[in-house]
């Protein structure tokens, strides 16, 4: 068996084509669970690494349509720079790996006028699929 892989090395390199390489794949699920009142709202994020590679370290991108402005966050540490508002990984837990779940992050903004979902999530840059409960 060594034999055939190292002759079929041999003549990928022979031909000028190479092994082919693994592709990364990188893909989240967001649920975003908002409950909301006049003037405010508070939301509750977990992420899933629905791809093969491992999102580490980790930052969520939230896009707002309004003027949302937070006031509190948990489990990561926010900044806001409208109309985003920003989620890097708490210390503790720096990493999401392929097939698991994030703990729970979330915070409470206010907001004037009514209230609308955000426009955009993304995770490291990957646009994430949302569903908004």
């Amino acid at each position: 068996m060594r034999f055939l892989t190292a002759l079929a090395v041999a003549a990928a390199l022979v031909l000028g084509t190479s092994a082919p390489a693994h592709a990364m794949s990188y893909s989240c699920d967001v649920t975003y669970d908002a409950t909301n009142w006049t003037g405010g709202f508070v939301t509750s994020i977990t992420i899933e690494n629905t791809g093969t590679s491992t999102f580490s370290p980790w930052i969520l991108q939230i896009v707002f349509a309004g003027n949302e402005t937070m006031s509190s966050g948990w489990t990561a540490t926010w900044t806001q720079t409208p109309p985003s508002l920003q989620a890097v990984n708490p210390s503790w837990a720096p990493s999401i790996a392929p097939g698991t779940t994030s703990a729970p992050i979330g915070f409470v903004a206010t907001h004037t006028g009514a209230y609308v979902n955000p426009t955009g999530i993304t995770l490291n840059g990957v646009p994430c699929t949302v569903t908004y409960i």
